[in-house]
């Protein structure tokens, strides 16, 4: 009995630090600081300098210690020596795409930037998740021919000749298929992820509206102004829902009406999808309150330094 006791008081205690801990991890002083005085000086002009931050009473140490942090977030872009500009937090391009929609925009203020992957539901799931289940179904036929017998008998003793007879290498092989088809399968997933990245460009600005590629080798020539926003919806397959349940970034399709065309324009698989319907109808309607409303919040969660509590 006492045993028992003293195990839960461990237990306890463990659960009780580890608390304590997680809290106190999510949160940086510091950071949220600095973030302040960006949201409520900076938000407009997008453009600081580190000495501006010293105005403010902050500390060059300080200032500089959290800017490296929201720059590896992605919050922040240094530009030259220690000028930098503010990221929208729901840009998730790369540097130099991000350059890119700067230059096509003419400089404008972007509020949305991410990657469409069109061949997600039938390429990438075709090519990725199908090799790895029909090696993981080999394996597993083999390992109960082996064990257990009929039915699957014929695999394993297929798998046992293929290994010369020596039926001692079949669970290492079968481990080694495993592994590799691990290793494949990531091989594939990194090649259809360079295939659609930073070919398929969605761009929404203050005032350009959205541009977007329309080809692998386009630069930004699809172009929705503003006032031709007849409307906006969001389209979640059941096939995205449930991906989205194990995915740590919800994908879906956002479909934009057209003044004078017949067919909308869809853009598929966009990462956070949700914020990227608001952020265009914020646009079509004038209504940007909210993103000035929700800046410090959103800026906190791409840094990282508000863990999001269930």
């Amino acid at each position: 009995m006492e045993v028992l006791i003293a195990l839960i008081s461990v237990l306890a205690g463990f659960a009780a630090c580890f608390a304590v801990g997680w809290k106190l991890k999510g949160r940086d002083p510091l950071l949220e600081r600095v973030l302040d005085i960006i949201v409520s000086n900076y938000l407009d002009e997008r453009r600081f300098r580190v000495g501006d931050l010293e105005k403010h009473g902050v500390s060059r140490d300080t200032a500089l210690k959290a800017l490296r942090k929201l720059e590896r977030s992605g919050v922040l872009m240094r530009e030259d020596g220690e000028t930098y500009r503010i990221r929208d937090p729901l840009v998730f391009l790369t540097d130099r795409d991000y350059e890119r929609a700067i230059r096509v925009t003419k400089d404008d203020n972007i509020l949305y930037g991410a990657y469409q992957n069109p061949y997600l539901p039938r390429l990438y799931l075709l090519l990725i998740y199908g090799v790895f289940v029909a090696d993981l179904v080999f394996v597993l036929l083999a390992y109960l021919g082996h064990v257990a017998g009929w039915p699957t008998t014929v695999v394993s003793d297929w798998t046992v000749r293929l290994l010369g007879g020596r039926e001692e290498l079949l669970l290492p092989f079968l481990l080694f298929l495993l592994g590799m088809g691990l290793i494949f399968v990531d091989f594939l997933d990194n090649i259809v992820k360079a295939w659609a990245r930073e070919r398929f460009s969605v761009i929404v600005g203050l005032l350009s509206g959205i541009s977007y590629d329309v080809s692998l080798a386009d630069e930004l020539s699809g172009r929705i102004r503003r006032g031709d926003i007849e409307d906006v919806d969001l389209e979640l397959s059941l096939l995205q829902k449930i991906m989205n349940y194990f995915k740590r970034v919800p994908v879906g399709d956002v479909v934009v009406k057209v003044k004078g065309r017949k067919e909308p324009i869809r853009f598929r698989n966009m990462p956070f999808p949700r914020e990227l319907f608001y952020v265009i109808r914020s646009i079509q309607l004038g209504a940007l309150e909210w993103r000035k409303k929700y800046a410090r919040t959103l800026m906190l969660w791409r840094a990282r330094a508000v863990v999001p509590r269930g």
